[in-house]
């Protein structure tokens, strides 16, 4: 056994190499504070020693800081995804913080009263909403973590034989609400699937209600019932027109309120405080169990990421078919990788810093999978006061 003179010698010749090693990584790096507010560097989790240590080592009382110092890397990031925002630290600087922020949405007057037609709202803001997941399986392929995107609901349809299919998913914003897309809840979908009767959260594998890793064992999924549906009134009014899918977002309530924990978080919300500007070629991430190209579902839980396409491209791109709108915006075009049949409703997220944000709805495309022929997203941002003057506060 080490003398415990020895063993200092060896970890301030760690921390030496640690700082050397992060301060080469962070030459060329975006800046960024982590989670205590300190200033880091954005780069590769690889090129990290400092919180990569934290996951070699399996310090799971670290985990939750290395979750929550994960940055977007920019446009000009290199290195393997994700990135983090890289300093010396390893944890919080104060372990018993309160870390629940929440916005709420002012009346006309500013008072915080609800005004004419509004109501106050709590939208749940980081790092309560968009929970990040750092472990060694999602580096690489195309299955998504079972702690990854953990908003992420499927809808169930009744069919007229009495079986219970999903078609759709949608994302949690809250304990009782999530958000999809209008043709996910009411149209044909009705006629050619069956009507919308409830909820799974906390799911991965449509084929196991078990839900484990390597590490560890989750318990089952939940169903929820539903309470109500919300559906974009000017979505309602425009069906004639219902080929360019304009404002397809719906919200649906539930029948009781989900409980948060470390298996069921929401996402968050592109509020003011939360936006960034999106520029062409910027990579989003999608998810579902749809359509994979080799069968009509996919078993698990999987995502992607996509290039956001320039609008004005995009609308050349359907000019004969439909005309894309300034609430919707186009991803993809990428050979085989897309979101496709099965997966609308669900979400296309943005990493903003330390959590996930949802920046579009899958709403239609034609074909999946095809090279310069993006799919088409419901824009979530500009629908930010319609989803708050229309959930219940209670």
């Amino acid at each position: 056994m080490l003398r415990p003179v020895f063993r200092i010698q060896i970890c301030l010749l760690a921390s030496a190499l640690v700082i050397s090693s992060n301060q080469a990584a962070a030459k060329t790096a975006a800046n960024c504070l982590n989670p205590n507010q300190n200033a880091g560097h954005c780069i590769s989790i690889y090129d990290c020693n400092s919180l990569s240590f934290v996951l070699r080592k399996h310090l799971s009382a670290q985990y939750r800081f290395v979750r929550l110092s994960q940055c977007d890397g920019g446009a000009d990031a290199s290195g393997k995804f994700p990135f983090v925002c890289c300093n010396n630290d390893t944890d919080f600087r104060d372990p018993n913080a309160d870390w629940q922020q929440r916005i709420i949405f002012p009346g006309p007057d500013n008072s915080g009263r609800p005004g004419p037609g509004r109501r106050n709202v709590a939208l749940i803001e980081p790092p309560r909403c968009g929970a990040l997941t750092i472990s060694n399986k999602i580096f690489g392929g195309e299955e998504a973590e079972i702690t990854e995107f953990t908003w992420m609901v499927k809808l169930e349809y009744k069919t007229v034989a009495n079986t219970f299919v999903s078609e759709c998913a949608g994302s949690l914003i809250n304990e009782r609400y999530v958000l999809t897309a209008a043709h996910c809840v009411i149209g044909p979908i009705e006629e050619k699937i069956g009507k919308l009767v409830s909820l799974r959260v906390r799911d991965h594998d449509i084929e196991s209600p078990q839900i484990c890793n390597q590490k560890e064992c989750w318990p089952p999924y939940q169903r929820f019932g539903i309470e109500s549906v919300v559906v974009h009134e000017r979505y309602l009014a425009d069906q004639h027109l219902r080929i360019n899918e304009h404002n397809d977002i719906a919200l649906i309530r539930m029948d009781r309120s989900v409980e948060f924990n470390d298996y069921i978080e929401p996402v968050c919300l592109p509020t003011a405080s939360l936006q960034q500007e999106l520029k062409k070629g910027q990579l989003l991430t999608v998810a579902g169990w749809g359509h994979t190209g080799l069968s009509k579902h996919s078993r698990t839980k999987r995502k992607t990421r996509l290039p956001l396409y320039d609008m004005e491209e995009c609308r050349h791109v359907y000019q004969k078919f439909l005309y894309v709108a300034d609430e919707q915006f186009c991803a993809g075009g990428v050979h085989n990788q897309d979101a496709c049949y099965g997966d609308s409703g669900g979400p296309l997220m943005r990493l903003n810093s330390t959590s996930w944000v949802i920046e579009g709805i899958v709403s239609f495309g034609r074909s999946c999978g095809l090279e310069n022929r993006p799919g088409i997203y419901t824009r979530v941002r500009n629908y930010v006061d319609w989803i708050a003057e229309h959930m219940d506060p209670w």
